[in-house]
């Protein structure tokens, strides 16, 4: 089994330092091939691959066994392409696969937002996996990929045609659980992605943010506003973690000691992990918003509800993404209209 990972940035070299590091053949074998952009390259190839997690992983691959390409041809060979690229690159990947990839390879779209595995299926032949990847990863720089949070990898694989990568995820302890219908689960993270933005304009910490209770007070009516727009549209989210979906906005009420008892035994949150959109505010790249809060958004009005603070920080985000000036560090009030 051949396997590429397309858009190899903090999911994509994470998932494949895990792999690399619990299979040495798979780089004996140039079986898995990153692609990704020339930053990454350059940091990769001379530092190696290292991944860290918050419960004690420390795995370095060293540069002269991986094998990164910033060339969308290394596709050629693959059996396996785990797709990583941001929901606004679905359509341009999918372009790529149809031009490089054979026809008999497997596309797992490891992505975030609730779509892309309808889209790519609507731009290639190739058998499309709907993936969901629950934890966070923030790149530390050269070569350092630290998981700050927990879950199962989700696929959607009802006709077993996963088994062998699936087989390879859980030898690199990136344990997989396996659902016949991803719809549920796609929006049951979507409702936790909901923070990333929140995380990017706080400027801070994670653990720090939801251990502030004026920021758990924002989120509070973000899901609000999620949770009803979901429910018009007949949508359950799944519980994706040891947190049910509907009592989110209660949780994040609680007054901070009560929150802690929750939080110690439902949320494990690393204290350095950050959000990806945090990390795409400060290196100055178009960020997710669209299909995470912006989805909220759309919803709502599709079904002619208010959803006025996810939209509110939608246009934040979008403001700050144009000014190119990294997190604003926001406080919490800053977040709600006026």
């Amino acid at each position: 089994m051949k396997i590429a990972v397309l858009g190899a940035g903090s999911i994509g070299c994470y998932v494949a330092g895990c792999l690399l590091a619990s299979d040495p053949t798979l780089s004996a074998a140039n079986a898995l091939t990153l692609i990704g952009r020339q930053r990454l390259y350059d940091d990769i190839t001379a530092n190696g691959l290292k991944v860290t997690d918050w419960q004690g992983r420390e795995q370095l691959t060293k540069p002269e066994h991986i094998a990164f390409s910033i060339e969308n041809d290394s596709l050629v060979d693959a059996d396996v392409i785990l797709l990583c690229v941001k929901s606004q690159d679905t359509e341009q990947a999918a372009a790529i696969i149809n031009q490089h990839a054979k026809q008999s390879a497997v596309v797992v779209s490891l992505q975030n937002g609730v779509g892309n595995a309808h889209l790519l299926r609507q731009h290639i032949k190739q058998c499309v996996i709907a993936g969901m990847v629950p934890f966070n990863v923030f790149y530390k720089g050269n070569g350092h990929f630290h998981c700050g949070t927990e879950g199962n990898i989700a696929l959607e694989d009802p006709n077993n045609q996963c088994s062998d990568i699936i087989k390879a995820l859980n030898n690199a302890s990136l344990p997989v659980t396996v659902y016949n219908d991803m719809k549920a689960v796609q929006y049951g993270k979507l409702i936790m992605n909901l923070n990333n933005a929140v995380n990017a304009l706080s400027g801070i910490p994670l653990k720090s943010q939801l251990g502030d209770r004026q920021y758990r007070l924002v989120m509070a009516k973000v899901l609000s506003e999620a949770l009803a727009v979901l429910k018009a549209e007949g949508i359950a989210p799944a519980r994706t973690g040891k947190v049910i979906p509907k009592l989110m906005p209660k949780i994040m009420k609680l007054p901070n000691f009560l929150f802690n008892v929750v939080a110690s035994s439902t949320l494990k949150i690393d204290p350095e992990a950050r959000s990806s959109m945090y990390e795409d505010l400060a290196l100055g790249r178009r960020t997710e918003i669209d299909y995470l809060n912006g989805e909220i958004v759309r919803l709502g009005e599709k079904n002619h509800i208010a959803t006025p603070v996810n939209k509110h920080i939608v246009n934040l985000i979008k403001q700050h993404e144009v000014a190119q000036k990294g997190s604003p560090h926001l406080p919490a009030n800053a977040l709600l209209l006026k």
